[in-house]
Formats: structure tokens, sequence, C-alpha cells
């Protein structure tokens, strides 16, 4: 059985918890954001023809390995990994 004191110590752990889930969320939020908006760019380069096919297949594929590799950093950061 736990005393109020435990009771206390597990709810300020728990608030904690759900704080650094919602810092999670919300930075991860921030990253898809970050992601779509480079994605949108890069579709305007290629159809004002300012980028060809080639270039837009290797930068799209570079986009998209530092949003893996941003999305481990925050995992880690957090300590959900």
């Amino acid at each position: 059985m736990m005393g109020r004191r435990g009771l206390f110590l597990f709810n300020r752990q728990w608030r904690k918890l759900q704080k650094m889930k919602r810092s999670y969320h919300k930075e991860r939020w921030e990253q898809q954001q970050q992601l779509k908006e480079e994605f949108s760019k890069l579709n305007v380069l290629l159809k004002e023809n300012s980028i060809d096919e080639t270039t837009y297949e290797r930068l799209n594929k570079l986009l998209r390995m530092g949003y893996k590799l941003k999305r481990q950093e925050t995992r880690l950061k957090y300590g959900f990994a």
C-alpha cells in the first residue's frame, strides 16, 4: 500500500513524463512541418525548371535522410530510443 508521500512522488513523476511526452510531440510536429515546407520548396524549384529531375531526386533523398536523422536524435534526446 502506498502512503501519501508515495502517491505524491508518483504523481510528480507522472506529470514530468507527460510534460516530456508533450515536448517530444511538439518537436516532432515542428520537424514534420519543416519537412513539408522543404518539400514544397523543392517541388516549386522543379516546376520552375530551376533544377532537373536527377537533382530533384538527390535533394529529395537528402531531405528524407536528414529528417530520419533528426527523428532519431529527438528520440534519444527525450529517452524514447
